[in-house]
């Protein structure tokens, strides 16, 4: 009932997601044009002088040369063993500059993710005040009502989504690496990837909500999100697992039938449907009634630590 509940929800409020879109590509814009200016010229150097593109070009060589009878695999061998005494001796004589490359990459995607997520802020905003009031409020005043709380909010969810995605990634990258099985390991670790992000998305599902509509702090509002009640778990994790597999196809479809340009309405509508339902799930565990559209209100009853076992079977279709 949740998850039908938050997809009613994004009828009416599926004007802003155009709004978000446009926010985001021009986010995206200034973080490439910065990019291109500061960053790319830096990549350039790095490559050449590292003779990094000679050495893949020579790693491709290599690998040709197993199949291709014509080529000498030896010379190949030789070749590829020069650049990469080349490519190693550079970033053990560099490893400062490398690394303050690194710390630059790591700030831009620091920022565009800290923007993103002041977006999302604003689009939570719009949604808890519809459910809360049938209020109307724009994305616009969205933004700059609650610019201090969604900064605090945008920091700590950047924070924790890195490392947690860093962890992930390895953890997937590490799956692949130690399986022969080629493009069946792809797909176990995609799903191993989707299981990790519904998982991360079950502790932080309160967070926003918990700032937005019960105006908590964000630093208790984190802590208060990820204790989440025993018997809520699963029906939080099978509805956002739900939710990402769903959401996933439809990106790919929209990506490889529409020559990516189905991503410009997919892409916000994914982010527009897990606000949602983070808004449903939090309003239904904390008791608090919304709106579904002016003639529908939902009162869920109130889930707490004393009555948890009883009142949890009363709101199973929640």
């Amino acid at each position: 009932m949740r998850l039908k509940n938050a997809i009613k929800l994004i009828f009416a409020n599926f004007g802003a997601t155009f709004k978000v879109l446009l926010y985001k590509l021009i986010v995206f814009a200034v973080l490439v044009l910065v990019g291109v200016f500061v960053l790319l010229p830096n990549f350039q150097y790095l490559i050449e002088a590292s003779s990094l593109d000679k050495l893949v070009a020579s790693l491709g060589d290599l690998l040709k040369a197993i199949f291709v009878p014509d080529m000498v695999f030896g010379e190949e061998q030789q070749a590829f063993a020069a650049y990469l005494s080349e490519f190693t001796a550079y970033v053990s004589g560099n490893i400062g500059k490398i690394a303050g490359l690194g710390g630059a990459l790591a700030a831009f995607y620091f920022v565009g993710m800290f923007f993103n997520n002041i977006a999302d802020f604003a689009l939570g905003q719009v949604v808890n005040d519809y459910m809360s009031s049938l209020t109307e409020t724009s994305f616009t005043v969205g933004i700059f009502k609650n610019l201090g709380r969604a900064s605090l909010y945008s920091l700590i969810d950047v924070a924790v989504s890195l490392a947690f995605m860093s962890a992930a990634v390895s953890l997937c990258l590490f799956i692949i690496w130690v399986s022969p099985a080629g493009i069946v390991t792809m797909f176990f670790a995609v799903l191993v990837f989707v299981v990790l992000i519904s998982l991360k998305q079950v502790f932080a599902s309160d967070f926003m909500p918990n700032i937005v509509a019960d105006k908590i702090p964000a630093a208790k509002a984190f802590r208060e999100s990820v204790k989440v009640p025993r018997k809520d778990f699963m029906r939080k994790f099978n509805n956002y697992l739900s939710i990402n597999i769903i959401m996933l196809y439809v990106n790919v479809t929209a990506g490889l039938f529409t020559v990516m340009t189905g991503l410009l309405l997919t892409f916000p509508l994914t982010t527009l449907i897990l606000i949602c339902f983070r808004f449903v799930s939090q309003y239904t565990t904390t008791g608090k009634k919304y709106y579904l559209a002016p003639e529908e209100i939902v009162k869920p009853p109130r889930v707490s630590e004393d009555d948890e076992d009883d009142i949890l079977k009363k709101i199973d279709e929640e």
